[in-house]
């Protein structure tokens, strides 16, 4: 279900109202929670469902034998209980011949739901895996504490891994082999990809339940005894599909206590983050995308032969249109979730802290998806020695946490290249001395040091939006060596100076003040006339077609 769909505000008023009605009874309220999430997520495919019950299942009984080294009977015949309902409501029927918005029924002669050619099979393998999840917790919890501690969170890592590789990157792997092995041999092996529907938001929810048992085996946080609470926090349907990735030490104990009551500042704070994210997403992401689809489209094809425009600048203004797309996209998703979970009683983490004002990459990355670089610093860069590894050993682990940060965004190699580059510019920066975030800079210095930083990235998003290296040499060299404007290029900067001047101009306000929440700083008068523009914006200017959010893909 997506934020900018018919479906969701009506899906929210029904949670909001018996979650209300449910007011200081807040394990019934998580129970109402946890079903609305699996609903928001079921709405695009069911059976993906079951990734996340069999994650959840896993990661709570890791955390009890990590931090208990126990796992009571009742909780694991619950636990199993929960997994084997899921796997025959999730996996046994064939969901994809339902129609949920009811506008095509489908034909059920004996009143039953028709099955899943496989469904037999998979409930079967759910069926094994509850053995083998009950067998090793019977086993473990006779070992000594130390190797019950690592096996637990080894269990939970490698289950998440694997859950993680297998579906986002098995297909990659093998056709970049299958193709590297015709370069070299000059035989073409049959194919053996699986064609495999990304599950979305995994890469989201697995980071978020690997942080809870790493976090438990590091003795940062301890394990609750409350299946149902530790499913609601990793299912929670405002950050489920695209963050923020939240730590367990955070937002599970909010689960575990009655939300705060509902005030008149909270509903209007969380209005403005839900209207402000929809009008980043509706208003001027969507229709940035009319420009990057019309720039990048014609080179989308892999296999196919393109010629270098002569109009090398419209190349450049589409590499803009972009960065104000996937910005708008992105911080917009965050800014209705953190506003969806305040009215909700919840307090989401601040994903985005104006990162095109950066001066320096370090500095991007303290602004930019701030859950993730936070995550891979602590559960990646740190273990591997931080900058205490000597010079080329911080090298070393920058470019390394780079390299995976950008595999986390997708399986391309356009991310991996875009991993690599920002992990050159942390070295490059580093290695130049330039750390502007560690001293005062004078304004002009960090105007043009901040210019300089978003044109950097800008050249890492031509990159992250790339569909094969051939698109990326056709840029550079257009860009480059054919630097020419056409009717094409002025007529984009319009579109992207209409659709973008006011995103702008508030974030200018925003940096000028050090103000995240300006709003509340502006006269009334003010604050009035930015309502009508961004909800007649919206109104207007929108696209009703309700796309996707860019990071759905992740």
């Amino acid at each position: 279900m997506l934020f900018n769909s018919i479906e969701f505000p009506i899906f929210f008023l029904v949670i909001f109202t018996i979650y209300s009605l449910l007011r200081r009874r807040f394990r019934a309220q998580n129970v109402l929670l946890l079903v609305g999430s699996y609903v928001f997520y079921g709405w695009w495919d069911v059976r993906f469902l079951f990734l996340i019950v069999l994650s959840t299942a896993i990661d709570y009984v890791a955390g009890l034998l990590i931090d208990r080294g126990t796992v009571a009977p009742r909780k694991r015949v619950a636990v199993s209980a929960f997994v084997l309902v899921s796997a025959a409501l999730f996996l046994v029927p064939d969901w994809s011949a339902i129609d949920f918005r009811l506008t095509e029924l489908p034909s059920l002669e004996d009143g039953s739901l028709p099955l899943a050619s496989n469904g037999a099979w998979y409930f079967i393998g759910a069926c094994l895996a509850v053995l083998m999840l009950n067998g090793l917790v019977s086993a473990l919890q006779n070992a000594n504490e130390g190797t019950r501690r690592r096996i637990g969170v080894f269990a939970s890592v490698a289950v998440n891994l694997t859950i993680l590789g297998f579906f986002k990157y098995y297909d990659f792997f093998a056709d970049s082999f299958a193709s590297a092995w015709g370069q070299l041999t000059g035989s073409q092996p049959s194919d053996f990809t699986l064609g495999f529907v990304l599950p979305v938001g995994i890469s989201f929810y697995t980071f978020q339940t690997m942080s809870y048992t790493i976090d438990l085996y590091r003795n940062k946080t301890r394990a609750t005894d409350r299946f149902i609470d530790f499913a609601a926090y990793v299912a929670f349907f405002p950050q489920l599909v695209a963050g923020p990735i939240e730590r367990a030490s955070k937002l599970l104990p909010q689960f575990g206590q009655v939300r705060p009551a509902l005030t008149m500042a909270i509903v209007r704070s969380s209005l403005w983050l839900i209207v402000w994210g929809l009008f980043k997403k509706m208003f001027v992401a969507d229709n940035m995308a009319t420009v990057v689809n019309a720039t990048f489209g014609p080179f989308d094809d892999p296999s196919g032969a393109f010629a270098v425009p002569q109009d090398g600048l419209t190349l450049l203004v589409g590499v803009y249109a972009f960065a104000f797309q996937i910005y708008g996209d992105f911080s917009g998703y965050t800014d209705i979730a953190r506003g969806v979970a305040r009215l909700l009683g919840f307090d989401l983490m601040l994903n985005f802290r104006l990162p095109y004002f950066a001066t320096s990459p370090s500095d991007f990355w303290r602004r930019w998806h701030i859950s993730l670089s936070t995550w891979l610093r602590d559960y990646l860069y740190i273990p591997l020695g931080g900058n205490r590894a000597g010079g080329l050993g911080t090298y070393r682990n920058l470019t390394i946490v780079m390299l995976l940060g950008g595999l986390w965004h997708g399986a391309g190699w356009n991310f991996v290249l875009w991993g690599a580059y920002h992990g050159l510019l942390l070295c490059a920066y580093r290695a130049l001395g330039i750390r502007t975030e560690q001293k005062e800079i004078s304004f002009p210095r960090q105007i043009f040091l901040g210019l300089v930083m978003f044109n950097l990235t800008c050249i890492g998003w031509m990159l992250f939006r790339a569909q094969n290296i051939q698109t990326i040499g056709v840029f550079f060299e257009g860009i480059f060596t054919s630097p020419v404007a056409s009717m094409q290029t002025w007529f984009d900067l319009k579109h992207i100076f209409f659709f973008g001047w006011f995103l702008v101009l508030f974030q200018i306000g925003q940096g000028l003040t050090g103000e995240l929440d300006l709003m509340r700083r502006l006269h009334w008068f003010v604050r009035l006339n930015i309502w009508i523009y961004i909800i007649m914006s919206i109104a207007v200017f929108a696209d009703r077609s309700g796309k996707e959010f860019i990071y759905f893909a992740f």
